[in-house]
């Protein structure tokens, strides 16, 4: 069973279509726990009690009523629970719309305005004058169109204060406001960017209007409005030359803040491109995906799956289990998924093994953990999968279940074989079940040198505790056949630990096994059985 956190308030205008996306979800056996605005200690609780595969927040705020104010994602983070969308330091950076609007190259003119600068009476009129009218006010760091209305669009000095007034104090908790200015006639666009580079999809949307008002303007009304009430429709932008310049900002700027599995950039079209605003937790709905759902039949109820699919893909591309199930993603309109199921590892962390003979280069390498292998060898044991075929797969130390998916992942592609995988502590091997459920594989709590296999073994991969090696090699000697690979991790030389470069050179040099030892920081030796070669 897939177990997925969602957290939620009761502010959000999208409840009812949350609650069929839980539906949704919840028919392909994935478990999911909705939190209304929990308190921290309630959302600790949670972590706490429950295994969790993944969270998602669904909205940005971080104030919730009647509690201590304090950020979900930050939390989650905290507890190592992997999160679906972007980072707490990437939600906070995106939040300021100035600095993000400055760091693109791409931001309108504009001017803050702080609260202390509105008490003490000290606006500068002078900045805001050159930017020149009309200009829109709106919070710096709020979501879902929150402040904006007709009356934010302002055409001279004279109505300035009055609605700089407003917002700071309507939002008590706004410490800044941004004066930018207002284009028009302009074509507002909505690009969503789905997946981790560069395995990306957009949806490419424009905003056109229906009524005949002065200003046209994606504000808080229109926001919270039903589709069909709303002052304007969403259209796929059909015309190539423009799609394909926003699709190309939106997966640059996609990159450069450094965002991973969704986002959703709002453009506005005059003479030239600018951003308006980049937004890191889309609701998952129409505006995220309306090309999609008129191109590819995605139907709404399907968003939030979609997003699950951009996190899963990330994880298995770095290296870690994530037992999403199949027939969820295969469910979904399959022009999507061929677009975002190939990325480069996310959320890894840069290998901390230090120089060695064998690898002069350790900083080029990623890790997940600092026990767990190498993510790059992790894609080559897939690989090694793929290529040899083999029918039954024996590791030993599973851990996490890191280097057991790279395996499970070969198997599925070549459509059959089994993988074994051997963890003595229970509470380790209890967690890679949950994680692995959903893969052809079996995690079996046992001292690795008293385990039985049923039968010969093609792939052995040797990766429990280093001094046992030698050991478990002799233990499952019997069941290997002259074209079985035996994979040993760990084998480089270190003066603190060389154990598995022992054991290896001695079987070498009794001539029992050939070796190739492959320069990866923490090494990788691969061996077969010497035809004829002494028994020890």
């Amino acid at each position: 069973m897939y177990n997925f956190l969602l957290i939620s308030s009761t502010e959000s205008t999208n409840t009812m279509d949350l609650y069929d996306q839980i539906d949704y979800l919840q028919s392909f056996s994935v478990k999911v726990t909705l939190l209304i605005d929990p308190s921290e200690i309630q959302l600790i609780e949670a972590i706490r009690k429950n295994y969790y595969d993944c969270a998602y927040v669904h909205i940005k705020r971080r104030l919730t009523p009647d509690t201590v104010p304090y950020d979900p994602v930050k939390l989650l983070e905290y507890y190592h629970v992997p999160i679906v969308g972007n980072h707490y330091i990437t939600q906070l950076m995106i939040a300021d719309k100035c600095l993000t609007s400055l760091g693109s190259g791409m931001g309108l003119p504009g001017v803050i305005v702080t609260r202390e600068m509105w008490h003490a009476k000290s606006i500068p009129l002078d900045a805001i004058t050159a930017v020149g009218f009309p200009v829109i006010i709106k919070p710096n760091s709020l979501h879902a169109s929150q402040g904006l209305s007709q009356e934010s669009i302002i055409q001279s000095e004279i109505d300035l204060m009055p609605q700089i007034t407003y917002v700071f104090q309507r939002f008590p908790n706004v410490s800044e406001i941004l004066v930018e200015k207002f284009l028009e006639p302009a074509t507002e666009y909505t690009v969503s960017v789905l997946g981790n580079n560069p395995s990306l999809a957009c949806s490419v949307t424009k905003l056109m209007y229906k009524s005949n008002k002065k200003h046209h303007i994606y504000d808080e009304e229109n926001k919270s409005a039903a589709l069909e009430d709303r002052d304007f429709t969403f259209e796929v932008e059909t015309d190539l030359t423009i799609r394909n310049r926003l699709e190309s900002h939106a997966k640059a700027l996609f990159r450069h803040f450094r965002m991973k599995d969704f986002g959703r950039f709002d453009f506005i079209l005059g003479s030239t491109y600018y951003l308006l605003e980049a937004n890191c937790c889309p609701i998952p709905g129409n505006s995220f995906s309306w090309e999609w759902q008129c191109s590819y039949g995605l139907q709404k109820r399907q968003v939030l799956a979609l997003f699950l699919c951009a996190f899963h893909f990330g994880q298995v591309s770095s290296g870690r289990a994530d037992g999403l199930p199949f027939a969820l993603i295969a469910n979904l309109p399959q022009a999507i998924i061929n677009q975002i199921s190939f990325p480069l590892p996310v959320d890894v962390k840069p290998e901390c093994t230090g120089q060695t003979s064998n690898c002069k280069n350790p900083q080029l390498f990623s890790m997940n953990s600092r026990v767990g292998s190498e993510t790059e060898v992790h894609s080559f044991l897939k690989a090694l999968t793929i290529i040899l075929k083999p029918s039954c797969i024996l590791e030993t130390g599973t851990y996490e279940g890191d280097g057991t998916i790279a395996f499970a992942e070969g198997v599925i592609q070549n459509g059959f074989g089994r993988v074994i995988s051997l963890e003595y502590n229970p509470n380790l091997a209890e967690m890679a079940r949950q994680k692995l459920s959903a893969y052809p594989v079996e995690v079996v709590t046992c001292n690795s040198l008293e385990y039985i296999p049923e039968g010969q073994i093609d792939l052995l991969f040797l990766d429990s505790k280093r001094t046992l090696r030698r050991e478990e090699f002799l233990r499952f000697r019997p069941f290997l056949h002259n074209k079985s690979v035996i994979i040993w991790h760990d084998s480089s030389y270190r003066v603190q630990n060389h154990a598995v470069f022992d054991a290896v050179n001695e079987l070498y040099e009794a001539n029992i096994i050939d070796r190739l030892l492959l320069p990866t920081p923490r090494g990788i030796t691969l061996s077969m059985l010497k035809e004829g070669g002494s028994r020890p």
